[in-house]
């Protein structure tokens, strides 16, 4: 076992090391083994998984401070350090054959995933058989030995989305990420041709949105049994918050020797200290919102609807702060900061492409907490919420 502290102490460790090979991830355009290695060696996928198989039984401020730490020094790295916590998170919560199944030889394995309903699920006698090749944007899935796959299939008469659970062996990654930003996660596709999943091996979508998959019981700890978007954003919003923050550090620092054409210090220049102050004053707000957010313990079933409300509100409003952050600081650095060598150019790019991602998107969260405000229910067309 590992305490919170324990754990964001022997991560730090590992920063430096994560800081080096941004770059090689990158150009790579997918996570360095090395860094992989290190994070299973680090225990960072047992931080929110159940003690039963192995792991921590943390909380979900433990993930955001991990995940904090890691991107800023790199938002991929960050990334899918994120992606290794939340989904042995959502093992937990399938049937208890899926959990000893995949935990059968010790708590560390990677998962990599893809929710998207674009594989076909045919329903056979004692499970089902999956076929497609459009499961794309799998983060990490060159590191990973289980695939979680999104499919439609039917249950009870009708048209159901689930999420089937794959081994490495019975899948192909197909190389398609070339992209602008977020290089170094390698959210490769992946392609499955008559693949049998034991029906046991997989968690429909309508029981996860509620905390209500059948695995949860197993586990003392609440965290197993909460409505999906309390907290599945987090895993999103993390990675962009503190690659900000490791902008503004890096900028901050460069400021400080920093000189104008002319010779003069730009620490100097009031329009840059107000500039650093109004994007210093975001990443706060946006950090507060996150912590509030991953503080969310087990509620009366009357106080969900609102808190779960609140949670995709403020999940989107750290996005749209992170944004404007290193818009800010870009835009401080003036075309310097444009330069290759520069990381700051790298998080401008990262976090512009992880605002695209459905979890964290304004129109779709702020919907849906101006529905609740205003006394409307739920759109039946947003499956998470």
């Amino acid at each position: 076992m590992a305490t919170r502290a324990e754990i964001v102490e022997r991560v730090k460790t590992l920063v430096p090391n994560f800081a080096k090979r941004a770059e090689a991830a990158e150009k790579g355009r997918h996570l360095p083994p090395e860094s992989a290695r290190e994070m299973l060696d680090a225990g960072i996928p047992r931080i929110i998984m159940p003690k039963r198989f192995g792991g921590y039984d943390l909380d979900f401020e433990t993930w955001l401070d991990v995940v904090l730490e890691i991107s800023r020094a790199d938002c991929s790295h960050g990334w899918c350090a994120s992606l290794l916590i939340h989904h042995p998170h959502l093992i937990a919560q399938y049937p208890e054959e899926c959990q000893h199944a995949i935990w059968a030889d010790g708590p560390d394995v990677p998962i990599a995933a893809s929710f998207a309903p674009r594989t076909k699920a045919e329903r056979v006698p004692g499970g089902y058989r999956l076929t497609g090749n459009q499961a794309s944007f799998s983060s990490g899935v060159d590191h990973c030995t289980w695939y979680m796959i999104g499919a439609m299939t039917e249950r009870d008469g009708a048209p159901a989305w689930g999420l089937f659970m794959v081994r490495r062996g019975e899948y192909t990654v197909i190389d398609t990420w070339h992209t602008a930003g977020m290089c170094g996660t390698g959210s490769k596709t992946v392609a499955v041709d008559n693949v049998f999943v034991p029906e046991t091996h997989v968690l429909f979508l309508p029981d996860l949105r509620l905390g209500k998959g059948p695995g949860g019981a197993l586990h003392d700890n609440p965290i197993y049994r909460m409505p999906f978007f309390f907290y599945a954003p987090l895993c999103f919003a993390a990675p962009m918050l503190g690659a900000a923050q490791g902008a503004y550090a890096l900028f901050r620092e460069a400021s400080k020797t920093r000189r104008a054409v002319d010779g003069s210090a730009v620490a100097e220049k009031i329009s840059l200290q107000v500039g650093m102050a109004r994007a210093a004053a975001d990443l706060d707000a946006a950090e507060m919102l996150l912590r509030r957010a991953s503080q969310v313990k087990a509620e009366p079933e009357s106080a969900i609807p609102a808190l779960l409300a609140r949670s995709i509100r403020d999940f989107a409003r750290v996005s749209e702060l992170s944004v404007s952050a290193i818009d800010a600081l870009m835009a401080l650095s003036g075309s310097g900061g444009f330069a290759t060598s520069q990381p700051i150019q790298r998080a401008w790019r990262d976090i512009h492409f992880a605002a695209s991602h459905i979890g964290v998107n304004t129109e779709v969260n702020y919907s849906h907490f101006g529905r609740a405000e205003l006394g409307l229910p739920r759109d039946p067309n947003r499956p998470f919420f």
